[in-house]
């Protein structure tokens, strides 16, 4: 059994690394290696417990195998995301983002004293002040900036977040598919109905025949 899940998950980082696939490939690895004890629990164990475990494996397998194969069906096995895509100037001036992030943490500075404490790209400042403005980390008082970290949710929005996020999680490999489905059905609206041929089109069919 050892030997087995070795392999298996071995196996499964190989593929996943040489193919540059998704890292669903292991989740499906480690969803086997429980499934397979699962199957050794039931046979070799005789007890309750045994029994009682072997069917929290199954279940846990089971829905590590249909979310992993729900995310290759609809998503593709090969990783898309791009790790290594940025060039110099991209890490430059994520650099830059937190640099200004953290002086303007210390003390409010204005545009003008931000870029003379700094002494970087004038380009580069003006793109880490709009990121934290995304953010919603920026304020303004008068000509000053400041950096400051949003307000922490309350105590029910933290015991909203915390039971929602896991049914979320687990209910994903339903919402994949229903999400999927949505898809099409929108995609399938959206294309124009073909127009029936009228008596004159037929006529006109008939004359080039």
């Amino acid at each position: 059994m050892a030997i087995a899940t070795s392999t298996i998950l071995g196996l499964s980082q190989v593929f996943t690394e040489v193919w540059d696939l998704r890292s669903e490939v292991r989740t499906l690895g480690l969803a086997l290696v429980t499934l397979l004890g699962a199957l050794s629990l039931f046979v070799f164990g005789g007890s309750t417990s045994d029994s009682g475990a072997a069917v929290a494996f199954v279940l846990i397998g089971g829905w590590l195998a249909l979310d992993a194969g729900q995310t290759l069906r609809h998503e593709g096995w090969k990783d898309t995301d791009d790790h290594d895509d940025r060039d110099g100037y991209d890490v430059y001036r994520e650099y830059v983002v937190r640099q200004v992030d953290t002086e303007l943490r210390e003390r409010a500075l204005t545009r003008r004293e931000l870029g003379t404490e700094l002494d970087v790209d004038e380009a580069a400042i003006d793109h880490a002040l709009d990121v934290l403005a995304e953010r919603g980390l920026l304020s303004r008082t008068g000509s000053e900036l400041r950096v400051s970290s949003p307000p922490q949710p309350g105590t029910l929005a933290r015991v909203r977040s915390g039971i929602v996020a896991p049914l979320a999680r687990l209910a994903r490999p339903l919402t994949i598919e229903l999400d999927d489905g949505n898809a099409e059905d929108e995609g399938a609206h959206s294309r124009p109905a073909a127009k029936p041929v009228g008596e004159g089109g037929r006529e006109r069919e008939r004359e080039s025949a």
